[in-house]
This record gives structure tokens, C-alpha cells and sequence, in this order.
């Protein structure tokens, strides 16, 4: 497939092939307007096509990872399966050193947070094999694990609403990270605690008769490096409207949970 522009990466299906010179070309030139490549400010593609690691659009909420590799290439990096779901990828070093701070390694460890899709490229030859899209599943100081991720939709270039950047079940972290919520710690939070919004202190059972309180991670877990158990106290317990504001501030201003919490406490009693 020949890609004309940033958006034709998203009409990428699993088992297409693309030549290194167009990939080069798409990324070097999806930054200058008026190239063949351009596609608007919000899609240019971060970093060097000499990279492994690219991004769509601006870091750390950006539209997608693009990944480029050469499976053997690192000790660890390859096919985890025979079935070809799972796949691990090293981090970017500088003379040996890993920093997960860099741009590069960042959008990686940010993507559980944000749910942008990686897009996995490996090398055949002349051309770049698209794999599919992939999420993180697991984080580790060397490298990530990704999993396939299910669907991924064309971004439209106006920017997407906001809403809970996390899915229900199905996403596990498979050597370090749980990156579905536990449910029986959310559970046992909801059993011990009113069911009050820790934010707007409203009772939505008392008010509706039905439960409408939902779970909060407090720290996001993408920011975990190792293994991490969840406790109650790593929770908060939010309505939907008050869960819907945190993760709007998080993802606008990259906030931490308790200075959002003190400043929408602060609104709605003003």
C-alpha cells in the first residue's frame, strides 16, 4: 500500500506491506506544509524516520505510535507467541543508558493512559510488514510488551472528546502491570465506603435509588515501572460527572490526582 498521508496509516490493515522509501518519506515530510505528505498540524509525525519510535500529533495525549523494527535485532525483542499477540520491544538507549523520561520511551509507557494505538511495522526486506495495532500490556525498565489491541478508527482532526481513558476488563498487564481494574478491590471500596462522590460529596443512591459511583486510580498506572499491588487507599470513589472532569484535567494539564481533586472541590463549593 502507498501512503499518501498521516490518516492513510489508520486504514492500514494486518498483512500490508510498505515500502521503507514511502514510510521515510511520510514521516519526513508529514511536517512541512504544502509536501505531498502534509496532512495538517495536529497529524505530523514526530521524531526522525531513522527512528524506531515515531508519534502522530503531540505527546503526551498524541493519536498514535508508530514502531519500526527488526525482530532479533535486540536480545529481547521479538514474538513472545506462536500465535503472534504478543510482542516485546526494547527502549530507546542513549551509549547504554535508558531513560524513560525521553520523548521516545515516554509515549510508550504514556500509551495505557491515554489508549492512542501503537502501529507495529517489521522489517521485510525493502518493505515494512504492518503487524496491526497493539496496546501496552506490559512495562518493564528494558522494554514494553504489547498485546493486539482490538479496533482502531480513523482520528478525526478536530481533537476527540474527552471521556475515562481506561476499558473495562479484557487489557492485562502480563509480567508486571494489571491494567484492568481489579474488581474485587473495587468491590470490597464500595463495600466499606459510602457510596459519596469524594469531590461533589453527593449521594447519588440516596438521590436515584441506584448505585452510580465508579472507581478512580489515584495514580495512574502507566507511571509504574514494576510490580504493583492495588489497595483501597490507591482509589477514589467518584460519580460519573466529577470521574469524567478528573480525567479531562489529567489528560489537558497532566495533574496530579490530588491537586484536581482541591480545585473542582474548590469550583463547586464556590
Amino acid at each position: 500500500m502507498e501512503l499518501k498521508g498521516t490518516q492513510d496509516l489508520f486504514r492500514l490493515t494486518a498483512g500490508d506491506s510498505v515500502s521503507k522509501r514511502n514510510l521515510f518519506g511520510l514521516i519526513q515530510y508529514s511536517k512541512v506544509p504544502g509536501s505531498d505528505f502534509w496532512s495538517g498540524e495536529e497529524l505530523k509525525i514526530g521524531n526522525t524516520p531513522q527512528q524506531g519510535i515515531n508519534w502522530v500529533g503531540v505527546p503526551p495525549a498524541c493519536r498514535a505510535v508508530i514502531l519500526k523494527t527488526r525482530p532479533g535485532s535486540y536480545a529481547e525483542d521479538g514474538w513472545t507467541n506462536e500465535e503472534r499477540t504478543a510482542y516485546r520491544y526494547s527502549f530507546k538507549a542513549r551509549d547504554g543508558v535508558i531513560s524513560h523520561a525521553e520523548k521516545a520511551n515516554a509515549v510508550l509507557i504514556h500509551q495505557p493512559r491515554f489508549r492512542y494505538p501503537v502501529l507495529l511495522f517489521t522489517e521485510t526486506k525493502s518493505f515494512w510488514s504492518y503487524e496491526g495495532a497493539f496496546d501496552v500490556s506490559a512495562i518493564d525498565d528494558r522494554f514494553v510488551v504489547l498485546v493486539r489491541h482490538h479496533t482502531i478508527a480513523e482520528p478525526a482532526v478536530s481533537l476527540p472528546g474527552e471521556g475515562p481513558d481506561y476499558r473495562e476488563g479484557g487489557l492485562r498487564y502480563v509480567t508486571h502491570l494489571m491494567a484492568e481494574r481489579s474488581r474485587d478491590v473495587v468491590r470490597e471500596l464500595k463495600e466499606r465506603s459510602a457510596s459519596e462522590c469524594e469531590i461533589c460529596r453527593q449521594s447519588f443512591a440516596a438521590r436515584y435509588g441506584v448505585e452510580c459511583i465508579e472507581a478512580h486510580h489515584k495514580v495512574p498506572i502507566s507511571t509504574y515501572s514494576s510490580e504493583h499491588t492495588v489497595r483501597l487507599e490507591d482509589l477514589a470513589l467518584l460519580c460519573p460527572n466529577c470521574h469524567r472532569a478528573v480525567h479531562i484535567y489529567m489528560k489537558k494539564w497532566d495533574l496530579e490526582y490530588p491537586e484536581i481533586r482541591e480545585r473542582l472541590a474548590s469550583r463547586l463549593a464556590g
